[in-house]
């Protein structure tokens, strides 16, 4: 087992967390990152972006996540298929 480290922009986590593999590491990540921002929605805000980062224990980022936002202009229809 390898320690991953998931990362926030002004939080480092400091503890990390044991896997099997880096793919079972980056699942975990989309499924924190979902719980977080389920919870925590003021993370992110319009015409603002959220990331989280996967960290090996080296430190090297073996995986992003980014969640971005923005405001759409008042007008502008809706694109459809």
């Amino acid at each position: 087992m390898a320690r991953y480290f998931f990362n926030m922009q002004s939080e480092p986590d400091l503890d990390g967390t044991e896997f099997d593999s880096e793919t079972d590491a980056k699942c975990a990540a989309v499924q924190f990152a979902g719980s977080l921002l389920t919870h925590e929605p003021s993370l992110i805000s319009a015409s603002d972006t959220w990331r989280l980062e996967v960290a090996d224990e080296g430190g090297m980022i073996i995986y992003a996540l980014t969640v971005a936002a923005s405001d759409a202009p008042q007008g502008k229809a809706l694109l459809t298929a």
